[in-house]
């Protein structure tokens, strides 16, 4: 009678443990997000020549029918600062110069969203100094996001900057770009924003699989014993 409660009771277990690792799922969504971006540069803080660094924004083009659009979650590109070229034994330094980017989602999976709190404006300040063609120490520091969670239809997303301070090289290397990168995240709260990318948590599967185990060695004890 002992054996008989003992493996009800790992089968009452098993089965719980089941519903808890097969349903402590992650919602994160996979969902082809399409945006543009806007970026600035202020002159405030600059010394020597203005406007030797700028920023390319991202923009879709009608013309050559040009999308910019990602799967979540990804890592993406909100453009590329600019360095461009001094003359020979010019320089032009940056000291807490101000720089935005603004991020707006056009459409999430080929629709417009409802409701959609874009566009996120993301803010930094540029520090160092450009000297000739190939030399630069400049740097791009993010400030905090704010805002940094944000509604589009359904999908809940998290942007986040994963490089900061970032580096801008010299106009002699790679025509003076560096890419701003950012990294969006998303998980579905209504089953509208996109399908989902489900994987039980490690933890319930560990304890799941373990219980299985005992279940099959009790049972090997208890035909051993007969």
């Amino acid at each position: 009678m002992f054996t008989t409660r003992g493996l009800a009771g790992l089968r009452t277990a098993a089965v719980a443990l089941g519903l808890v690792a097969f349903g402590s799922v992650g919602a994160h969504a996979s969902a082809l997000i399409n945006y543009t971006t806007s970026g600035q540069i202020n002159s405030t803080g600059v010394t020597g020549s203005p406007g030797v660094i700028s920023f390319n924004s991202i923009q879709n083009d009608p013309t050559t029918n040009t999308s910019n659009s990602f799967n979540t979650p990804s890592d993406f590109s909100l453009g590329q600062f600019v360095v461009a070229k001094l003359p020979v034994g010019a320089s032009t330094t940056y000291t807490n110069t101000p720089f935005s980017i603004t991020f707006l989602v056009n459409t999430v999976n080929g629709a417009a969203p409802n409701p959609n709190q874009t566009p996120i404006v993301v803010t930094g300040e540029l520090n160092g100094t450009v000297s000739g063609a190939g030399q630069s120490n400049v740097e791009a520091t993010f400030d905090p996001i704010n805002n940094s969670t944000f509604l589009t239809g359904t999908l809940s997303n998290t942007l986040s900057i994963p490089n900061s301070p970032l580096s801008l090289v010299p106009s002699s290397t790679n025509g003076g770009q560096t890419s701003a990168q950012a990294f969006l995240t998303a998980t579905d709260s209504g089953g509208g924003g996109g399908p989902t990318n489900q994987v039980p948590e490690p933890t319930s599967v560990a304890l799941f699989l373990t219980v299985l185990g005992g279940i099959g060695i009790r049972q090997r004890l208890r035909a051993a014993r007969s």
